[in-house]
């Protein structure tokens, strides 16, 4: 879990507050309508949430492959992938939402990391200096082990 509410309510490198912006989210959060809703209905127009004074945590992780029989494959499975938690209030706490695959974070949603944005949890960081062409290649499998 994140740390305190409090650190996910302000800007970061990569997440600026802008009017335009703070505005168009806050169409999704009608009197009558659950946070829980609004954030839903936010993810299916637009990523942002803190521009509207919302802690909103940048989750970094992997997606369980092992899926059931017939199921539909979750995008992104076999690679890193990235959702939203965002502060539902003292009762519910943090919720995951993830806006690749259109539903809440579930147990086949494996936290690594979490943060203000990308930049807070990259696997990686640095800068490589050689000649000639280079390439990265990973995969990986989540499987539950009984």
């Amino acid at each position: 879990m994140p740390p305190p509410k409090s650190g996910f309510l302000f800007p970061s490198r990569m997440v600026s507050f802008d009017s335009e912006i703070r505005d168009y989210a806050r169409q999704s959060f009608q009197i009558g309508r659950s946070l829980i809703e609004g954030v839903l209905e936010l993810t299916r127009r637009i990523n942002g949430l803190r521009g509207i004074g919302l802690p909103a945590a940048y989750v970094s992780g992997y997606l369980r492959t092992a899926r059931a029989s017939g199921a539909t494959r979750l995008q992104r499975a076999d690679a890193m992938h990235a959702w939203v938690m965002v502060w539902c209030g003292g009762e519910i706490g943090w919720i995951g939402f993830d806006p690749t695959n259109n539903l809440v974070a579930s147990d086949e949603h494996i936290v690594l990391a979490v943060g203000r944005d990308y930049t807070d949890v990259a696997p990686i960081d640095g800068v490589i200096v050689t000649s000639g062409g280079q390439r990265i290649d990973a995969s990986v499998n989540v499987v539950p082990v009984n």
